[in-house]
């Protein structure tokens, strides 16, 4: 199987975003992880959950409503994933 390139990638991920943008902001948290995930992975950097939190923190600061609820559900349910793993 190929290897997507970071544009492949970023491309299905607008597809999928497009998606969440329908349900509401409590149902967007999952893509603003993966597109966390997809900016690390394309600037070459370590996903860690502290990158991800900031990147994410980051995102929250937009002036959609969608995206600072999802993106403070998400750095939610990313700490509680790091506590349960602690």
């Amino acid at each position: 199987m190929a290897k997507k390139t970071p544009e492949q990638l970023a491309r299905e991920f607008e597809g999928r975003k497009a998606k969440g943008l329908a349900k509401g902001g409590a149902a967007f948290w999952p893509n603003i992880l993966a597109n966390a995930v997809l900016k690390l992975t394309a600037a070459r950097e370590a996903i860690t959950p502290e990158a991800l939190i900031a990147l994410v923190e980051r995102e929250g600061e937009s002036a959609d409503v969608q995206v600072r609820a999802g993106a403070a559900e998400a750095v939610a349910r990313l700490k509680q994933a790091i506590a349960k793993g602690a």
